[in-house]
């Protein structure tokens, strides 16, 4: 039962580090915004139009019809929707903010879900939507605790449901993960201009091809 503890335990660690993190930091650091995503992120359709001009040859039209492309476009406008929204959230009223929220943190589970975020880089996320929602800083813990309970709660039937299979390259990125997590919750500066959670994401997928040998798509 390594990886039981491994996942479960890799979850609370996570949950505790990230906590800390959030509540300890100025702020005035929440979130970074990287330069190109300060603007207020627009529709996808709005970004097709605005490049409507541009004359695609019938197999770059074929390319960009490819569900991997449009799998790829979808995650991209979430990414911006959501930096958008938590840039200029303060903003909206109460009720805006709460619709939008739920909508991006639904956006998040399903991301996760298919296996495009770690569980722990959309905890990062959902704790920064609490953040950006209400401004009570005991309703901000109150929505954290919760959350980080379901995610413990998702980690623990998942990990019944692979309790027969041995798998040691899963074992290997668990016992990686959360010293990434904590490692990079505790930098200063991030490097190469990324925010913080591009950055982690850039670090878990390294982590992943190491222990999986495979593609960021594979």
């Amino acid at each position: 039962m390594l990886r039981s503890t491994l996942l479960f335990g890799s979850c609370i660690v996570i949950g505790s580090v990230t906590l800390a993190w959030y509540w300890q930091r100025p702020t005035a650091e929440e979130p970074a915004i990287s330069p190109r995503e300060q603007a207020p992120a627009q529709p996808f359709t709005q970004d097709i139009a605005a490049s409507a001009p541009i004359d695609l040859s019938p197999e770059q039209m074929h390319l960009l019809a490819r569900p991997e492309v449009q799998q790829q476009e979808r995650r991209l406008d979430f990414h911006r929707r959501y930096r958008g929204f938590i840039e200029h959230a303060k903003e909206l009223d109460s009720n805006s903010r709460e619709t939008q929220a739920q909508a991006l943190s639904e956006g998040v589970d399903a991301l996760e879900r298919r296996g495009e975020l770690a569980l722990s880089e959309a905890l990062l996320l959902q704790i920064a939507l609490i953040k950006a929602v209400s401004q009570d800083e005991n309703e901000q813990k109150r929505r954290a605790e919760a959350l980080i309970e379901r995610y413990q709660a998702i980690s623990a039937e998942r990990e019944a449901k692979l309790a027969q299979r041995s798998d040691p390259n899963f074992e290997r990125y668990k016992a990686e993960e959360s010293t990434i997590v904590e490692e990079v919750l505790g930098l200063q500066n991030i490097p190469d201009g990324l925010t913080r959670d591009q950055y982690l994401r850039q670090r878990l997928q390294e982590a992943r091809e190491r222990n999986y040998q495979q593609t960021p798509d594979g």
